[in-house]
């Protein structure tokens, strides 16, 4: 089977690799949609981790962890999935996923309706980051929420909010198209982060609930303003972060943080797909062959995706 290969930063190929065999409670699933992570795939092909690591790829190593596929042999112990079942993944339960096979637990996989198509499910890892983070918090019932960031993360944590409860959702980047999308999946208001004008006035009505998804320092700096209860910190960045502190003790703020997901919060995003309470289909902005990593990548590194979708 074809499989991505990341040599070193900058040189990435398709390899063959024998199709891997499941063991005792694990599946056999043969891909059929994955979708890029953009801060990893981006900072793995351009050396933009701490010492090059690949985290836990190794050097080298083979990337991808949001896919969806179908079960195509079961190992022994299986009794809870089936030949012919529709499912998605994460990192979590196996290798690698920019592949034409690979195996997964089954305790670490979720099953998806066969309506559903898989380039809808396929980013739901990302969608069950952005739960865990989102749930930090313990209620957002007739709270407003502020949501920094429209890439692919903001956008889920705006229908995620809304879907928890929210009272009003104010959306904020710097791109129009962005904001404009997250209008259309659920926000109340969008701020133009460039409008100095809206954002002092966003930092005056303030929001209970801010969850920050651009990784922009800047933003850190504006999240801190805004809150007035929580601050949910998702979006990462490299380095040292300095933030105000005057607002953390004015507001009394608690400060969350979130890097990973659970199986359980795979779960209910892919039950939130389902029914439609969250949409991942205006997410896709690109779609690519899996030979055509390398310039699924670049797209990424112009800031032309929002989510890119490869088919094996």
């Amino acid at each position: 089977m074809r499989a991505i290969l990341i040599e070193r930063p900058g040189s990435c190929r398709l390899v063959e690799v024998p199709v891997p065999v499941p063991g005792p409670g694990e599946v056999l699933v043969q891909l059929q949609a994955l979708t890029l992570c953009n801060q990893h795939d981006l900072k793995v092909n351009h050396g933009g981790y701490r010492d090059n690591v690949y985290l836990e790829y190794g050097t080298p190593g083979f990337p991808g962890h949001e896919g969806a596929g179908v079960v195509t042999a079961l190992g022994a112990e299986v009794t809870d999935f089936a030949v012919g079942d529709h499912v998605v993944m994460s990192g979590l339960g196996g290798p690698p996923l920019y592949a034409e096979y690979v195996t997964r637990r089954t305790a670490e996989i979720v099953r998806v309706r066969p309506d559903v198509p898989f380039e809808h499910v396929a980013m739901a890892e990302l969608g069950g980051c952005v739960h865990r983070a989102v749930r930090k918090v313990a209620s957002y019932a007739g709270k407003r929420t502020a949501v920094l960031g429209c890439g692919a993360a903001g956008l889920f944590a705006v229908q995620l909010a809304r879907a928890a409860g929210a009272a009003h959702v104010t959306a904020f980047d710097v791109d129009p198209a962005r904001l404009q999308l997250a209008a259309a999946l659920g926000a109340d208001a969008t701020v133009d982060a460039r409008d100095e004008a809206a954002v002092e006035q966003l930092k005056q009505t303030g929001a209970e609930i801010v969850i920050e998804c651009s990784g922009h320092k800047t933003a850190y700096r504006t999240a801190c303003h805004v809150a007035r209860e929580s601050l949910v910190i998702f979006g990462y960045s490299e380095g040292v972060m300095e933030v105000p502190l005057w607002p953390l003790f004015d507001h009394e703020l608690t400060v969350y943080n979130s890097k990973w997901l659970t199986t359980a919060d795979l779960a209910a995003v892919v039950r939130l797909v389902e029914t439609g309470a969250i949409r991942t289909a205006p997410l896709i902005t690109h779609r690519f062959a899996l030979a055509d990593y390398p310039a699924a990548v670049a797209a990424v590194g112009r800031g032309e995706v929002i989510k890119a979708v490869l088919t094996p």
